[in-house]
């Protein structure tokens, strides 16, 4: 049996072998941070959760003999066994120079704890560049529906977002709060100088301007292969196979090695733009 067949199997018979998973909707939800959010003398208190659940399939580290896990102590460049007691942090000054601190003197430069995000201007949510977004959470009224389903209805009807700042995670952000989906959620955004500039990058300001022959043929490739996104026609095949390997694995089936196929090499740009072009038209065709 190769890996195909065995995914096609997992998929087949999804309940059986690895351990059940809870619908992300049925889990329960745990408070990230709570507070009000503010605009002027009217406060929204709320509830932030996370927006995301990590399925990335993660492994443990085994001793082969007596499986195991693994763990780790620490040790100085020296050899010596450090205890946690004596461990402390250093900022690079450059190579085996640091300026040492205590955590003590690290968290005392830690922000308050503020449980309110004042919300001080409004802006079009199209106009926050995308690349300064963080993580997004959902922020759910607490016992404040009204206020809530108020603040909801102008964001969506106006596409309007709000900008503000949140103290979560012993850290200061800039964050996004803004409508999505009969919701109200905020999105953390990175700092400015936390965002490369492509423009510095010496590479890019010395690309060669295309051809048109190879820009006419570009472009009738991306033609051929416009349409409406789905997004759930995308899956994690590398964790479908993991959990498909790790299921034939108990259940004793082995699996044969998988043969991948070549694709056809082109010899140059040009070529492998006319290969392409002609591969949609003939995949186009063959659809009527």
């Amino acid at each position: 049996m190769n890996m195909a067949d065995v995914v096609q199997l997992a998929k087949e018979k999804p309940d059986e072998g690895l351990p059940k998973e809870e619908p992300f909707k049925a889990a329960p939800i745990r408070t990230i941070w709570s507070g009000n959010l503010r605009i002027g003398l009217v406060n929204i208190p709320v509830k932030a959760v996370s927006m995301t659940k990590d399925k990335r399939i993660s492994f443990r580290m085994l001793h082969r003999s007596c499986k195991t896990a693994i763990s780790y102590k620490r040790f100085c460049q020296q050899g010596d066994e450090v205890p946690l007691a004596d461990i402390v942090y250093g900022y690079p000054l450059g190579r085996n120079q640091y300026i040492v601190l205590e955590k003590k003197e690290i968290d005392s430069a830690r922000p308050p704890s503020r449980n309110v995000i004042e919300l001080d201007r409004f802006v079009s949510f199209f106009q926050v560049d995308p690349h300064y977004f963080d993580i997004t959470y959902l922020l759910l009224p607490d016992r404040s529906e009204e206020a809530y389903s108020l603040l909801k209805s102008v964001m969506e009807r106006t596409g309007k977002a709000a900008i503000g700042r949140i103290t979560i995670h012993s850290r200061e952000r800039v964050v996004l709060v803004h409508y999505y989906r009969e919701a109200i959620v905020a999105t953390t955004l990175r700092y400015p100088d936390e965002i490369l500039d492509p423009g510095v990058i010496e590479a890019l300001n010395e690309l060669p301007r295309p051809g048109e022959k190879e820009l006419d043929l570009a472009l009738e490739i991306v033609k051929g292969l416009t349409g409406d996104l789905d997004f759930a026609a995308y899956k994690d095949e590398y964790r479908e196979r993991v959990e498909a390997l790790v299921r034939s694995k108990m259940e004793g089936i082995t699996i044969a090695p998988e043969m991948k196929k070549a694709r056809p090499a082109a010899k140059s740009l040009m070529e492998a733009l006319r290969m392409t072009a002609e591969s949609l038209s003939s995949d186009r065709n063959d659809s009527h």
